[in-house]
C-alpha cells in the first residue's frame, strides 16, 4: 500500500474518529444535562414549596394578629383611643410586617395607628374609594378576611391590606359593625422571605387567584404565568394566591456544559496524537522501504514486492510474466575517486531518477547498494522481446552524461536479468540468478 493511501485512510479513520466522538460526547452531554435538569427542578420545585410554606406563614400570622383586634372593636368605652392605641402597638411589634393598622366602623375609618404618619386616612368613606371599597364590601358580604393589594395608600405609597369583617353578633355574623385594616408593608414582607434568594435564575410571579373571574398581579414578572415549570398554591382565609415558577430567559444556560468543556478538548488531544503517530508511522515505514539518497524504493521494499507477486506467480493468478533486471554502475569507484563522493551522489540521483521514468508505475526501480538497482518489471505479453525492452533502457538512462559543477560525466552500466520460470523454487533464486547474469555480462 503506497503512502498516499494511507494517508487517506488515515485521515478517513481520523474522521471518523471524530464523528463517533463528537457524536458520543454530546450523547452523554446530553444525558449528563438531563440528570442536571432534572436534579436542578426537583431542588426549585423543593424551594418553590418552601416559599409557599414560608409565604402562607407569614401572612396567616399577620391576618391573625390583625383579627384579634376584632375583639374590642365593637366595644364603647370612654378611653378607647388610648385603648386601641396600645393593642394595636402590640399587634404590630408582634409582626414583622405590618406598619399600621386601622378601624372602620360604618366602613369610614375613624381611628388609625399610628396616627401621625397615618392621619390622612382619618375620615376615608371606602364606599367613595372604588379600590378599595370592592374587597371591603366582600368581606362584609362573604364574612370573611381576606387580603387586598397591591393598592395605592390614601398616605402614600402601594401596601397589601387585611381586611377583617366585624360583627356585633359574632359568631352569627349578621350585624355588621365594619372592618378593621392592617396595612402589610410590601417590600419589606417580600425582603424578609429567605426562600426568595433561591430563585435569582428564574422568573417568579404571585398571583391573587381568590376572584376566578380577575385575577390580580402581586409580585414578580407577570411573564413567568406562561409556559410555567411550576406551581404552588397559597392557602388563605378566604381564596388563595398562586406561585408561579419559569426560567428566565437570561438563565437558560442555568448549569455550565463540562462535558463539552472537559470532552472537546481531550478529544481534539487524542485526534492530534492518533494524526501524530500515523504521520510517524507511515514516515518511518517510508523511510524504512526507500532509500535516504535517493528517494526511490530499497532492497526491503524490493524484496516485499517480489515475494508477493511470487508467490502470485505460483499460483497462477497474475497475466503474463515478470523479470529481474540487476543494474551495476561501471567504474563507480573511479567516480567518486576521480570527481569527489558528491558528484557520485549526484549520479546515483539523477540514474534512479531516469530509470524511474523509463518504468511504468506498477514496476519497480530499487537501489540495493552504494551502486546497484534492482528493477521488476512485468510484462502482460509474452510475446514482447525482453532483452530488447531491457537494452532500451540501459540505452536511455546511458545516452547522455550527467552534468557536474560544470563537468559532464559519462555514464555506464552493466545489466542481467532472469525471467519468472515455473522451474525456479523461490524468488531468492530468483534473486540470485539475476545477479549472475550481471556479473557475467562484467566479466567480458
Amino acid at each position: 500500500m503506497d503512502r498516499k493511501r494511507k494517508t487517506i485512510i488515515f485521515l478517513i479513520v481520523t474522521l471518523v474518529i471524530t464523528v463517533i466522538g463528537v457524536v458520543m460526547i454530546e450523547n452523554i452531554n446530553s444525558t449528563y444535562n438531563k440528570q442536571i435538569t432534572h436534579d436542578i427542578n426537583n431542588k426549585a420545585k423543593e424551594n418553590l414549596a418552601a416559599l409557599r410554606f414560608e409565604l402562607e406563614s407569614n401572612l396567616v400570622n399577620d391576618i391573625y394578629l390583625t383579627s384579634t383586634l376584632a375583639d374590642i372593636a365593637t366595644i364603647d368605652f370612654e378611653n378607647r383611643n388610648e385603648v386601641l392605641n396600645k393593642i394595636s402597638e402590640a399587634v404590630i411589634l408582634k409582626s414583622g410586617h405590618l406598619t399600621s393598622v386601622g378601624f372602620a366602623k360604618n366602613d369610614i375609618i375613624d381611628f388609625v395607628y399610628p396616627f401621625k404618619k397615618n392621619s390622612k386616612a382619618i375620615g376615608l368613606v371606602y364606599k367613595n374609594n372604588p379600590e378599595q371599597w370592592k374587597d371591603i364590601n366582600k368581606a362584609r358580604m362573604t364574612k370573611q378576611i381576606l387580603i387586598s393589594g397591591p393598592i395605592s395608600l390614601i398616605q402614600g405609597g402601594k401596601a397589601l391590606i387585611v381586611r377583617v369583617p366585624v360583627f356585633y353578633d359574632y359568631p352569627n355574623n349578621n350585624q355588621y359593625w365594619g372592618v378593621i385594616s392592617g396595612v402589610i408593608n410590601y417590600d419589606k414582607l417580600f425582603e424578609t422571605l429567605t426562600s426568595m434568594k433561591n430563585f435569582e435564575k428564574y422568573d417568579l410571579s404571585i398571583i391573587n387567584e381568590s376572584d376566578s373571574q380577575q385575577k390580580n398581579f402581586i409580585y414578580g414578572q407577570p411573564k413567568a404565568i406562561d409556559n410555567y415549570l411550576f406551581y404552588e398554591e397559597v392557602k388563605l382565609p378566604f381564596g388563595q394566591w398562586g406561585i408561579y415558577l419559569s426560567h428566565s430567559k437570561h438563565s437558560v444556560d442555568y448549569f455550565d456544559d463540562n462535558v463539552r468543556i472537559i470532552a472537546y478538548p481531550l478529544l481534539f488531544c487524542f485526534i492530534v496524537l492518533f494524526l501524530s503517530i500515523a504521520l510517524l508511522y507511515i514516515t518511518n515505514e517510508h523511510r524504512a522501504y526507500h532509500d535516504a539518497l535517493t528517494k526511490i524504493p530499497n532492497r526491503r521494499y524490493l524484496i516485499k514486492r517480489l515475494a508477493k507477486l511470487f508467490k502470485q506467480a505460483k499460483l497462477g493468478s497474475i497475466d503474463g510474466t515478470f523479470i529481474i533486471v540487476n543494474i551495476d554502475i561501471d567504474k563507480f569507484k573511479h567516480i567518486n575517486d576521480s570527481y569527489g563522493h558528491a558528484a557520485g551522489d549526484k549520479i546515483l540521483m539523477v540514474l534512479s531518477k531516469r530509470i524511474k521514468n523509463n518504468l511504468r508505475q506498477n514496476d519497480v526501480v530499487a537501489r540495493i547498494g552504494g551502486d546497484e538497482f534492482l528493477l521488476l518489471i512485468n510484462f502482460k505479453n509474452d510475446s514482447v522481446n525482453i532483452k530488447d525492452r531491457v537494452a532500451d533502457i540501459v540505452n536511455d538512462v546511458t545516452q547522455e552524461a550527467i552534468l557536474f559543477d560544470g563537468m559532464k560525466i559519462p555514464i555506464s552500466i552493466t545489466s542481467g536479468y532472469v525471467v519468472y520460470d515455473e522451474s525456479i523454487a523461490n524468488f531468492w533464486d530468483m534473486l540470485i540468478l539475476a545477479d549472475k547474469s550481471m556479473y557475467n555480462k562484467k566479466a567480458y
